[in-house]
């Protein structure tokens, strides 16, 4: 048997997937699995095709732990022999739902709500599609489990302390919006190249950095974990110049990612190439040290 942490609770899985309209995610990802107890608590994992269930299990028994018992329907990736393996190493029971019952997992009621959530943080803030599967839900998810909820078995806490058996801490979630606007420390600019770089906020970096820091997309579509970024000011926010950078943006991540209803035309690179660059030679890209210039 593996070694989990046991939790005394019952969890409910289920997944949902994005329209081939919308093309996929920024990390390649079309669909996403969701685990749910009866007390609202709501664990994701975004995945690139439906056969990863079983990597998604085991993701969440490694964060959360080993459940009493698992809920699902009985789609064929939900209950495959390896799943079904690995629950049983693991000490936890596989419930497999009869078909044609989608009222009785629980899943179906809070697919619904993640959805309308990120279906208005990409309203308000004219997000990218290729972003809502990655980082709006899993902070929408992060979110959810942290609010306080009028639920007579909550008694009293949040649906975080019911599963952790701690209150959580919101620091990483309350300083920023969805999609808003930061600067950030790059430490690797050099002179005479500014050190805080315009970016957008995408959410907690979980696994990267300390618990404050957060993914942020900078101009040229990569995004990035930083611990080093803040809000702007009043006056960056009215100034003109601040202004025509962020339009400057926009029109970047526009043509690169799309905009919060049409993919891009053209599928965005995947690659991670990063040009050399040292105290004694400079970036050989013209067209990065070009866009530092426009967003300085």
């Amino acid at each position: 048997m593996l070694w989990c942490k046991r939790i005394n609770e019952h969890f409910f899985m289920d997944m949902f997937f994005a329209t081939k309209k919308a093309g996929k995610s920024s990390r390649s990802n079309n669909c996403m699995q969701l685990f749910v107890t009866d007390k609202g608590y709501v664990y994701v994992v975004a995945m690139k095709s439906k056969g990863d269930v079983p990597l998604a299990l085991k993701v969440f028994a490694k964060e959360i732990g080993a459940p009493d018992a698992i809920i699902c329907d009985a789609a064929g990736e939900q209950t495959s022999h390896e799943l079904k393996r690995f629950c049983q190493q693991m000490g936890t029971t596989l419930r497999v739902l009869e078909e044609e019952t989608p009222w009785a997992n629980r899943v179906e009621l809070y697919i619904g709500l993640i959805k309308e959530a990120v279906r208005k943080d990409m309203k308000d803030s004219n997000c990218p599609l290729a972003f809502s599967w990655d980082y709006c839900a899993e902070r929408r998810a992060r979110i959810n489990n942290l609010t306080a909820r009028n639920l007579f078995q909550l008694d009293g806490q949040n649906a975080e302390f019911s599963v952790t058996g701690e209150e959580g801490d919101i620091s990483n979630l309350c300083q920023f919006e969805w999609y808003t606007w930061c600067y950030f420390r790059e430490d690797k600019s050099h002179f005479p190249y500014p050190k805080e770089i315009l970016g957008r906020v995408l959410g907690p970096a979980k696994g990267e950095g300390n618990e404050m820091a957060q993914w942020i997309l900078k101009a040229n579509g990569k995004i990035v974990p930083r611990r080093t970024v803040r809000q702007l000011n009043a006056i960056e926010i009215s100034s003109e110049t601040e202004i025509k950078k962020r339009s400057i943006f926009d029109q970047l991540i526009e043509k690169r990612w799309g905009s919060s209803v049409n993919h891009p035309s053209k599928p965005p690179p995947q690659d991670d190439f990063v040009e050399y660059e040292d105290d004694d030679e400079n970036p050989s890209s013209l067209t990065s040290m070009t866009l530092l210039m426009l967003l300085a």
